[in-house]
């Protein structure tokens, strides 16, 4: 598979011209330029709210080495050119086809409602002691996301890591067929983008169509989530990870109080009685399940549950997704948990942080989007477990009116309760949570700063 352009893009019958055939696919190909660096491809997209080819330009003053664009947009450009009629499925199909050629020992596949990326970065160093692994840079979920990631993978990969998104029904089959996974993993079926899947029912549907390949050899899912327990009770091939003791891998925990800012677990192998007690620096009792499904794939691959344990101590969560953000000589704590919410995600957050023995705690909290008509419910719903925090700031309409939380409408302003809060030197901990575009990332980096 290490061919120049021409022989690549004979695999779905492209003819490149003869000036630059001999050259070979960048190492790296982005979608948006900003992202563009010296010697990587460029993709313009034509997307509902702008056009890829508008900010071509832009690319190659970034370094942009090759443009793929639409055919008709391709010309008057200072850097080779491929001009396709689709190019997002035109670029999966030669991704799938590379894929094909490329003989791998697994492709994993993980999808859910939550926890996919931080499932593939634990898996990431459970499978990187034994085996060349191959994995997406980001959260890259879509269809031109693993096309990027299966693009730029090394000859020497033996497994590629792959996520699997969708906010509406097909794409998770779309991607499926183009790239079939050998193993699947399921971290969870919550209510999440709802406006495209109608209700909880719809999001279970999508996110089996993982499973609908001949390639697929075994499942691993999380057994406490009722969704995946019944889909899944009867498959032979499938393994169940969580704290029902009917798992194949059994999750316990020692006490219901955490020290900050390290998640303590012990995972047990039923079938073998192998033991092992899990370590990592993450937030809360809800992330033990990904870094529980990596050490399962990993012990079905040949790993040991100690080496698993292992290699995930030198686990780190990923900025907004459960880092904690430790203070003053450790006094003081910060949880960015800023990336997502949805009512699952933020129930376990919520969980774990009025469970933490500290005084002074603040919650900032913003709404959770694509959940649908009955979205107020869901915000209604978990103002129980915020009753019991000192400061509550909540960030959005979707929440309720409530006399001893503030409501406000941005993260600015979330931030200039936030500071004056802080001010009086009083507080231990703050939680940040929220869906990615109420941009309380903004509110973490202005704190920390």
């Amino acid at each position: 598979m290490n061919m120049n352009l021409k022989g690549l893009f004979a695999l779905i019958d492209i003819d490149v011209p003869e000036n630059f055939a001999s050259l070979e696919f960048p190492s790296h190909l982005a979608t948006d330029s900003r992202d563009v660096k010296q010697g990587d491809a460029f993709v313009a997209l034509e997307g509902e709210k702008t056009d890829g080819h508008k900010f071509i330009s832009q690319a190659i003053d970034n370094g942009a080495a090759l443009i793929i664009a639409k055919k008709g947009k391709g010309s008057n450009i200072s850097v080779p050119v491929i001009e396709l009629g689709d190019p997002e499925r035109d670029l999966a199909l030669l991704a799938s086809r590379k894929l094909k050629a490329h003989k791998l020992q697994e492709v994993i596949g993980i999808t859910g409602s939550v926890g996919k990326t931080t499932t593939r970065a634990a898996l990431q160093l459970v499978l990187g002691q034994k085996f060349k692994i191959h994995a997406p840079e980001r959260s890259f979920n879509t269809l031109i996301g693993c096309t990027s990631t299966i693009m730029a993978m090394p000859l020497e990969t033996e497994i590629l890591i792959l996520e699997f998104g969708a906010n509406k029904p097909g794409e998770i089959r779309e991607l499926t067929d183009y790239f079939p996974p050998t193993m699947s993993i399921l971290t969870a079926i919550a209510p999440v983008h709802l406006e495209g899947f109608g209700d909880v029912e719809g999001v279970l549907r999508e996110k089996l169509e993982i499973t609908h390949t001949a390639a697929m050899t075994s499942i691993v899912f999380n057994n406490d989530n009722e969704y995946l327990h019944e889909a899944f009770q009867y498959v032979v091939k499938s393994m169940g990870v969580g704290e029902s003791k009917d798992s194949d891998f059994v999750i316990a925990f020692d006490t219901s109080d955490y020290t900050l800012p390290a998640l303590s677990f012990v995972l047990a192998h039923r079938p073998t009685q192998e033991i092992a007690r899990f370590t990592a620096n993450i937030w809360g009792k809800h992330n033990a399940m990904p870094l529980a499904l990596a050490a399962s794939v990993g012990h079905e691959l040949g790993i040991s549950l100690q080496d698993c344990a292992d290699s995930l101590e030198k686990f780190q969560a990923l900025p907004g997704r459960g880092r904690v953000i430790l203070l003053e000589d450790n006094t003081k704590f910060i949880v960015d948990d800023s990336y997502n919410a949805n009512p699952a995600s933020m129930r376990a957050s919520l969980e774990t942080f009025t469970r933490v023995k500290a005084s002074g705690k603040i919650a900032v909290l913003g709404e959770m989007r694509e959940l649908g008509p009955d979205a107020a419910t869901y915000h209604e719903n978990l103002t129980p477990l915020l009753e019991n925090i000192e400061h509550v700031i909540l960030v959005g309409s979707l929440w309720p009116e409530h006399k001893g939380f503030i409501r406000v409408g941005k993260w600015q302003e979330a931030l200039e309760h936030l500071r004056t809060i802080m001010s009086n030197n009083d507080w231990s901990g703050v939680l940040v949570k929220g869906s990615n575009s109420i941009g309380l990332s903004n509110v973490v980096k202005e704190i920390t700063e």
